[in-house]
């Protein structure tokens, strides 16, 4: 009897010890733009909206940019694919690897 009890103690000793070592979902959260840049431009990211002015003469459409996102975190529409900025933006939504999700949008300005 003695011996059944210090089994069933020892297993629940370990059962508690296996579940407390679950930490759950172990995947990222970060879902941000790190870099917008189109050619050599950078653009500037600032809480969900990417900017760039252009000049009259400079302005050009689609522009094709190139994104860094969060690690593990994709990006959609994705980087490298053409856009027209100068007609009121573009909407781009980050998702983390958890699910998590942020939009960003950017546009091009003429000055």
């Amino acid at each position: 009897m003695k011996i059944l009890r210090l089994v069933n103690v020892v297993l629940l000793v370990v059962t508690i010890g296996i579940v407390s070592c679950d930490k759950g979902s172990d995947k990222s959260s970060a879902c941000d733009i790190l870099s917008f840049k189109v050619d050599d431009t950078s653009w500037q990211i600032t809480e969900g909206n990417i900017i760039c002015y252009f000049g009259k003469t400079d302005a050009q459409t689609p522009l094709t940019p190139t994104i860094t996102v969060s690690d593990k975190a994709t990006i959609s529409p994705g980087s490298g694919v053409a856009q027209d900025f100068f007609s009121g933006g573009v909407t781009y939504t980050v998702t983390a690897e958890d699910g998590t999700k942020k939009q960003y949008v950017a546009k091009a300005i003429v000055q």
